[in-house]
Formats: C-alpha cells, sequence, structure tokens
C-alpha cells in the first residue's frame, strides 16, 4: 500500500514535470515567435503584429501600446481588442493601473482588477478582471508609455512573464524612438525644401522682378536729362508719371521683400492686441485711395464700428493693403471693391472679405495662389508688375494668427479673398 503511495505520487509529479515542460516549450515558442516579430517588421506592421502575437502568449482579450501626451492621457498607438486592431483609443492616465505601473516600471494583477482601481471606468467598458504592464522609456530613461494586458479571465501568466514583457517593451520603445528620428529627418527635409524654393524665389525676384522697375526708371529718367528741352510739357509728363509709377513699383516691391525676409529669418516678432478694424481699414485706404481714385474704382466699407480683432497690428495692415492692392490691380476702370466682416459661427474667429468686380482667376491657377514655388504673378488690368510675394505674405501672416486664408473666384465675375483673425484673446 505505500509502496503503491509512493509510486502514485512519483506519477503526480512526473505530470506536474511534463506540465510544466509543456509551458515552457509553449512559452519558448511563443517567446522565439515575439522574437522574429520584434526583428522582422517595423513601423506599424512592428506594433499591430506585436500587440496580436502578445495577445496569443498572455491568452488576453486586450492589449496596448500607448504613449503619453501632455494632457497625462494615453494614446493607443494602437490597441488590440477581441480580435481586432483599434486606432483612436485613448483614456486619462490618473487612476489608472497603467499609472500605476508607469511609477512602479512594472505591475500585474491576477483577477478583480474593477475593483482595485474604481476609478478607472475603461475597465468596467473592457470588462476587465487581469492585468499586466510596463512603462516604456525614452532615451533620456523618462516613462514616456505604457505596454499593458488585459483579461475577462483569471491571469494565468506564463513563466518569466515580467522579464520577457520587459524585453518586449524595451523593444517597442526602440521602434517609438526610430519613428520619432524618421518623421524628425523627414519634417527636416521639408523644411529645406522650402528653404531651397525661398531662395529660389528670392534669387528670381532680384534677378528679374527687382531688376526691371530700375529698368523703367534709368530708361526714362536718362531720356529726360538727354532730351527734357525738345519735349513739350505733356510729352514730359507721360515720362514723369512713367518714372513715378516704376518708382512706385519697385518700392512696393522692396517692402514686400524686405517684410518677407524678416519673416523668414524669424526676425518679425508677433505682438498681439485689440485692435478696431475700422480704424486698421481707414489707415490702410489712406494709402491706397489714390491707386483706387486714378481706375475710378469705388471702394466700399462694410465693416462694423463694432469689430474688434486680436492680432498683431503690422501683420494685419500687410494683409490688408495687399489683398486690397490686389483687387485694385486686377479690377477695371469702374469697377467696385466690397470690404466685409462677419462673425463665423460657434468660433471665435472673424471673417473678413474682400470682394471685386475684376477679371477673376483661372481654377487651375487658384491652389497655386499662396505657394512659395509657383510663379503665379500676372499683370493687372491696366498692365501693373506683381511678384506673387504678396499673397505668400498674407497666408504666412493670416496662419501666423491661427486663420485660415482662401479665395473664390469665376474669370470675367470677379474674386473674393476671405481670412480669418481671432476676436477673442
Amino acid at each position: 500500500m505505500k509502496q503503491e503511495k509512493t509510486i502514485q505520487e512519483l506519477k503526480n509529479q512526473i505530470a506536474v514535470l511534463m506540465q510544466e515542460k509543456k509551458s515552457y516549450v509553449n512559452n519558448e515558442k511563443m517567446f522565439k515567435a515575439l522574437v522574429e516579430t520584434a526583428v522582422g517588421n517595423i513601423g506599424q506592421d512592428f506594433f499591430n503584429n506585436i500587440i496580436t502575437r502578445l495577445s496569443e502568449w498572455l491568452n488576453t482579450e486586450c492589449v496596448i501600446i500607448g504613449q503619453i501626451n501632455e494632457n497625462n492621457r494615453i494614446i493607443a498607438v494602437p490597441m488590440y481588442l477581441d480580435g481586432k486592431i483599434v486606432d483612436d483609443y485613448s483614456y486619462d492616465l490618473a487612476g489608472t493601473p497603467c499609472d500605476l505601473a508607469i511609477k512602479r516600471s512594472y505591475c500585474t494583477y491576477s483577477e478583480n482588477i474593477i475593483n482595485l482601481f474604481p476609478e478607472d471606468k475603461e475597465l468596467e467598458l473592457i470588462n476587465a478582471n487581469g492585468y499586466i504592464g510596463t512603462a516604456l522609456y525614452n532615451k533620456k530613461g523618462e516613462a514616456t508609455g505604457i505596454l499593458c494586458a488585459l483579461s475577462r479571465e483569471k491571469l494565468q501568466l506564463p513563466p518569466q512573464a515580467e522579464s520577457i514583457i520587459k524585453i518586449i517593451g524595451s523593444r517597442i520603445s526602440a521602434e517609438i524612438e526610430r519613428n520619432k528620428v524618421f518623421e524628425d529627418l523627414i519634417l527636416s527635409e521639408k523644411k529645406l525644401h522650402e528653404a531651397n524654393k525661398t531662395k529660389d524665389k528670392f534669387f528670381s525676384i532680384i534677378a528679374h522682378d527687382l531688376k526691371s522697375p530700375f529698368n523703367a526708371i534709368l530708361g526714362f529718367s536718362s531720356i529726360l536729362v538727354k532730351n527734357h528741352k525738345k519735349y513739350d510739357d505733356e510729352k514730359r509728363e507721360k515720362i514723369i508719371k512713367s518714372v513715378n509709377n516704376a518708382a512706385n513699383n519697385a518700392f512696393k516691391l522692396l517692402e514686400n521683400l524686405l517684410t518677407w525676409s524678416r519673416s523668414q529669418s524669424g526676425a518679425i516678432e508677433y505682438f498681439p492686441e485689440e485692435l478696431h478694424l475700422k480704424i486698421l481699414l481707414f489707415e490702410t485706404m489712406f494709402e491706397l485711395q489714390g491707386q483706387a481714385d486714378k481706375k475710378k474704382i469705388r471702394v466700399l466699407d462694410d465693416i462694423s464700428e463694432n469689430d474688434v480683432v486680436y492680432a498683431d497690428k503690422n501683420m494685419i495692415a500687410t494683409i490688408l493693403r495687399n489683398l486690397i492692392s490686389n483687387a485694385i490691380k486686377f479690377t477695371n476702370n469702374n469697377g467696385s471693391i466690397i470690404i466685409s466682416s462677419k462673425h463665423q459661427v460657434n468660433s471665435d474667429f472673424l471673417e473678413i472679405s474682400i470682394k471685386d468686380t475684376g477679371v477673376g482667376i483661372q481654377k487651375n491657377a487658384i491652389d497655386e495662389l499662396f505657394r512659395i514655388d509657383k510663379n503665379t504673378s500676372t499683370e493687372g488690368t491696366e498692365n501693373e508688375k506683381g511678384t506673387g510675394l504678396g499673397l505668400i505674405l498674407c497666408k504666412e501672416f493670416v496662419e501666423k494668427h491661427g486663420g485660415k486664408i482662401w479665395v473664390e473666384s469665376e474669370i470675367e465675375k470677379g474674386s473674393t479673398f476671405n481670412f480669418t483673425i481671432p476676436y477673442n484673446i
């Protein structure tokens, strides 16, 4: 009897050992699969594959790779839930087991997780019972995210689960860092490309557009110096007006060119303040009224005296000056321009519009108006010159205020340039 008992105990021990051996073999196979996944994939494929394998290895319904944002929320990079990849999941970190896992580097609860963290309503939605999680770190050793898994049944962890999940967490952290470096490289390349386009535009203006008005000034003034006694008053006046027009064009171009170059170098400081739009428009039109009168263009002001914007005065003046000047340039004699404003619904922005009865813009040219790499400069209705630089400045300054700029146009019927500026601090 004693011998039979001993044999049975040995059989039981062998069965336990065999089960443990099976667990270790399965654990080894899955760990190998995890390692192969970690090595063989990058980017989003890596994240998607790793959480799918982890769910299988840990026998859990949910696995999350998340990053902490500035509002102390976990943003899934993604999340695996019930056999599906979820890309747009997030939750508040405070009061969750993930918060504790990040503070401790690692933590696990085999069951009753909902009762232990009653403030975490997401656990109820998932109907979680068990939990395992480890922190993700950046190169500085700062905790920046979480790798966690949740089960609806009691969590039965494989041998060496803590060591393995930390190893996988390190690989995930490395992939997140690699993605950031890659994104920084793309951004850097984009900025370099923009800088090259800016440089090309700058030299194009200097080589051609800035040279043209000075050629006119030098040419006409030279004619006056040599032949002014031969011409009658009418002829001299015509040449003097041509010199004056060329000088004005050169000045406007230089003004925009200097402003633009300062904006590219970051030399223009942004000082928003409360501004009465009506007064700012009056000051702007004081400079431009002569151009409008010359072409007998009526400029109608439909701005409310109560409209106050929170903006940088110099930038808004530049936007208005360029848009109104353009409207005058492309409007025929005896045309009209309407400047209006309206409050956008459910928004802290004021929408300002400059509508003209001009020649209009081709549809295929509208999308290129605000691009530095496209030459959109065309002559006005009386051969007025331009470079397209003014609209580039307008876009930069509007976006500096968090607003948008766009245009609506129809050939031979006119154009409306709209932009938004905040009216609340």
